[in-house]
C-alpha cells in the first residue's frame, strides 16, 4: 500500500508544472494531539498523523480531486495504570490505514466526496510501539495497559461526505451544510453538521478549506490570499466503532472493549491561511464521550500544512 503512495508521488514529481501554470498536485500533512493544548492531558484520541497526496483531474462537467492518504491514530484511556482493570475507561487501540477518496464539485457550489479505505488495528498498526518509543524519548510516563489493546484485525470501509449547497449572504460569510456516512467492518455511522466561515475565502471548488486549491487548468482565483475563521459543529450517530469494540467478527482475545454511545457531538473551531503554493490550518476540536465507560470528554489540536506544485 505504501508503495502505491510513493509511486503516485514520484510520477507526479516527474510532471511538475512550469512556472506560472496551474498547481495540479498537493501534499498535505496533518498532525493531531491533545498535548498541543498544553493541558498535560494524554488520553482518548491522543495522537494522529495523516499524509495526503491530492491531484486535480480533468473533467468536462465537474472539477474533481483524487486523493491518496496514509494515516495512523492512537487511542488510550485517561489513566495510565491498569489496576483495577476498570481504569481502562476507553479501550487501547492503534489504527493504521490507507484511503483513496474522490471529491466532485457540483455546479450549485456543493460537492460530493466518497472514499474507500483499508486499515490495520491492534498491535500490527504500530500504535503501541510508536507511543512507547515517543514517551521513552521524552521521559513521559508509560501507559501500562497495551496488553489489553484491541486485537489484530484488518478493516475495510466506505465513506461519503455531501455538501448539497452553500448559503452565502455576504462576501465575508458563508454556511455549508454537511451530511456524512461510513459503512464497513470498522465504522458504521452517519452524521450531520455545518461549516461556518468568516473572512476572506474562495468558493468551495477552489478553497483551502477543502484542500481544493489545486486545479487541472486555470484555477481562476478571485482572492490573492485566503484568510478566514471557521467553525464546524456536528452530530454523529454511532452504530459501530472498531476502535472501541474491535473489528466485527474478529477474535477478542484479552482485549478490554466497550460499547459506543449512540450519539457523539463534535465542535471544531479554527483558522486557515492560504497563498500561492502553501496553506495552513489549525483547529481546536472538542468531542463528547464516545462510550459510556469514558470518564470525561476530550479536546485536541489539529495542525495541517499543505504544499502545492
Amino acid at each position: 500500500m505504501l508503495r502505491l503512495l510513493l509511486l503516485a508521488l514520484f510520477s507526479s514529481l516527474l510532471s511538475l508544472p512550469k512556472q506560472g501554470s496551474a498547481q495540479r498536485n498537493e501534499l498535505s500533512f496533518t498532525s493531531e494531539n491533545d498535548a498541543y493544548l498544553l493541558q498535560y492531558h494524554d488520553a482518548y484520541y491522543t495522537n494522529g498523523f495523516m499524509l495526503q497526496y491530492n491531484r486535480a483531474t480533468a473533467s468536462k462537467k465537474h472539477k474533481k480531486i483524487q486523493s491518496l492518504e496514509i494515516g495512523q491514530q492512537i487511542y488510550t484511556p485517561v489513566n495510565k495504570e491498569i489496576i483495577p482493570i476498570k481504569n481502562i475507561d476507553r479501550p487501547y487501540c492503534g489504527y493504521l490505514y490507507l484511503k483513496f477518496q474522490e471529491t466532485q464539485f457540483l455546479q450549485n457550489t456543493g460537492f460530493l466526496r466518497w472514499s474507500a479505505s483499508l486499515g490495520l488495528l491492534g498491535k500490527q498498526s504500530g500504535g503501541e510501539s510508536l507511543q512507547t518509543s515517543f514517551h521513552g524519548l521524552f521521559k513521559y510516563k508509560k501507559f501500562k495497559g497495551w496488553d489489553y489493546q484491541v486485537n489484530d484485525a484488518t478493516s475495510f470501509n466506505l465513506g461519503m461526505l455531501l455538501a448539497p449547497t452553500s448559503w452565502q449572504p455576504t462576501q465575508k460569510f458563508k454556511a455549508v451544510p454537511l451530511i456524512k456516512a461510513n459503512w464497513g467492518n470498522a465504522f458504521v455511522n452517519a452524521g450531520a453538521g455545518a461549516m461556518f466561515v468568516l473572512g476572506i475565502f474562495e468558493q468551495n471548488h477552489r478553497s483551502a478549506l477543502w484542500n481544493a486549491r489545486v486545479s487541472e487548468g486555470d484555477a481562476g482565483f478571485e482572492q490573492e490570499i485566503e484568510w478566514f475563521l471557521f467553525a464546524q459543529p456536528e452530530w454523529t450517530w454511532q452504530q459501530y466503532n472498531a476502535t472501541i469494540q474491535g473489528v466485527k467478527n474478529a477474535a477478542v482475545g484479552n482485549a478490554i472493549l466497550s460499547n459506543p454511545l449512540p450519539w457523539v457531538f463534535q465542535q471544531s473551531i479554527g483558522l486557515c491561511y492560504a497563498k500561492k503554493a502553501t496553506s495552513f490550518k489549525a483547529a481546536w476540536v472538542y468531542q463528547s464521550r464516545e462510550t459510556n465507560t469514558q470518564v470525561g470528554t476530550q479536546q485536541y489540536l489539529s495542525l495541517q500544512f499543505n504544499w502545492r506544485f
